[in-house]
């Protein structure tokens, strides 16, 4: 079995859903409590990561992530991933500057999607994510088209992730007001899937909230992760 190491703290929330999701999916898989995967969390500092996004330092971000990375192989992982999906605008020069393999949120993301036979998405997460290429690329590769939310309603969405849910807030007014968003776009930009481009997302959205297919990211790349560990 490998040993998985995971880049944590982008959020907290996510870093503790990544954690126990993971175990829980391993067991499950063995059929047993009795077992548990070998892993190993380095948690960094998510909003010194904020602070050089904002401030466009992307060499700076590959820097610190790719040291966060080489902490992770030599604690004797044999993969790493990124429990956050913002993080993932520079995933192709972390993996560029690391001896270690990293699995890509974006990339099983996609292709669940195409699995699902999806067309044309909704994105939600933070605004690097909406407002950045990085995520879309895979798919719009592959003709799938992703919208997002207008610029007010981007705004709202970013500043309701970093403020309330990465701290674990979860209110439901910001729920009712997501919900209002995501139908909008049902009804207006004919999306027929919906993507949960924050892992802390399914926080305070789900599957039932609405009458078009969910992809929670996290949930996607867990399930992937597992089948490295046990492949």
């Amino acid at each position: 079995m490998k040993k998985v190491g995971i880049i944590g703290g982008i959020g907290p929330e996510a870093t503790i859903t990544y954690y126990q999701s993971i175990i829980k999916d391993f067991q499950k898989r063995l059929g047993t409590h009795a077992q548990l995967p070998e892993l190993v969390i380095n948690s960094i500092n998510m909003y010194k990561m904020f602070d050089m996004l904002e401030k466009k330092n992307f060499g700076e971000v590959v820097d610190y992530l790719s040291d966060a990375v080489e902490a992770l192989e030599h604690a004797g992982a044999d993969f790493v991933v990124m429990c956050g999906n913002t993080p993932h605008i520079v995933f192709n020069e972390i993996q560029e500057n690391v001896n270690i393999p990293m699995m890509s949120m974006v990339e099983t993301s996609y292709q669940r999607a195409a699995e699902l036979g999806l067309k044309n998405l909704g994105l939600l997460g933070t605004k690097f994510t909406m407002e950045n290429d990085f995520f879309k690329k895979p798919f719009i590769k592959n003709d799938l088209s992703i919208q997002v939310p207008n610029k007010d309603q981007l705004d709202y969405v970013h500043h309701k992730i970093v403020t309330e849910l990465e701290n674990g807030i979860v209110k439901e007014a910001t729920r009712q007001q997501l919900i209002t968003i995501v139908n909008e776009m049902i009804r207006t930009r004919h999306i027929d899937g919906v993507i949960l481009g924050c892992t802390e997302l399914p926080l305070i959205l789900s599957d039932e909230d609405f009458n078009v297919p969910v992809l929670d990211i996290a949930q996607i790349h867990i399930q992937k992760i597992v089948d490295h560990i046990l492949n």
